[in-house]
């Protein structure tokens, strides 16, 4: 039996985000989403569906947390819209794991976070891992969700980055359109997370890591350090995780944490903030 998977990016339609948010954009958004498909069809299963959906509306900032909370609420919206549609599943469209907790909250069906996903998948093939992020503002959410994982033990320290530039909108959706603007920077920071003692290497950026899929890059050249493609564990986690629920009734926890919102407040709630859906 197939599945249906909801990719929900952090940002807008093109032609909104650049209304909204005055970015100039000199790429095409959706030519980077049908590169980001085609690198997930790579290791998904022949019966998996992905769709990619946008926010209603975005600054696409998510690199502080005030702006990082505000596109949360649209973020959560379109989660829960994913299990309304009958979605099994949902993948965060970002590896600094956005809003994570409260969209597990939102709704009963599995959300992945990107680079929780590809953390647990570095454990089991090798003993510390390096990150390496694109912001030198997105160092302190890689921080945030190491703590909040687990994982300070076997991750090698610092957070390194691969600096894209002032343009950075551009960049982000340029090197998953052409991934040869990565080389050769990435892999000289790459020995150097090895030089530190990294065992496996995390690209912690849903553009980055599918670019360096897209390139061919699956291990750093000459040392049997594997690279890890957040977006691909994601995807697999998503499947494994519809697959247990259907097979044994796995799923989230009740207790706690990930307690569900009952829909009653959880939608009270939402209709007194801005990203509430219309009313007819």
């Amino acid at each position: 039996m197939g599945m249906k998977i909801w990719w929900q990016n952090i940002f807008p339609p093109q032609d909104q985000m650049e209304k909204e948010a005055g970015m100039a954009l000199s790429t095409s958004v959706k030519e980077a989403e049908a590169r980001l498909l085609e690198n997930l069809r790579t290791v998904a299963r022949p019966d998996t569906e992905v769709d990619v959906h946008y926010l209603k509306h975005s600054a696409y900032m998510v690199h502080f947390y005030y702006t990082e909370m505000l596109n949360n609420i649209w973020l959560l919206d379109g989660v829960i819209e994913a299990e309304k549609q009958g979605y099994d599943a949902v993948i965060i469209g970002c590896a600094d794991d956005p809003g994570i907790r409260e969209a597990r909250q939102a709704v009963d069906i599995p959300v992945i976070a990107p680079a929780e996903a590809a953390m647990m998948l570095s454990c089991s093939v090798g003993s510390r891992f390096s990150m390496i992020t694109v912001m030198d503002e997105l160092v302190a959410f890689c921080e945030r969700n190491l703590c909040n994982y687990g994982m300070e033990s076997r991750v090698v320290r610092p957070v390194r980055v691969h600096e894209i530039g002032e343009d950075w909108v551009n960049a982000l959706f340029e090197m998953v359109i052409n991934p040869e603007v990565l080389f050769p920077r990435f892999e000289e920071l790459c020995h150097v997370c090895i030089k530190d003692g990294a065992e496996v290497i995390l690209p912690c950026c849903c553009a980055l890591s599918p670019a360096l899929s897209l390139a061919g890059y699956r291990e750093v050249t000459g040392t049997g350090v594997p690279i890890i493609d957040v977006t691909h564990a994601a995807l697999k986690l998503a499947e494994t995780l519809v697959d247990l629920k259907r097979t044994v009734g796995l799923g989230k926890s009740r207790r706690r944490t990930y307690k569900s919102i009952p829909t009653e407040i959880r939608d009270a709630m939402r209709s007194l903030t801005y990203a509430a859906p219309s009313k007819p």
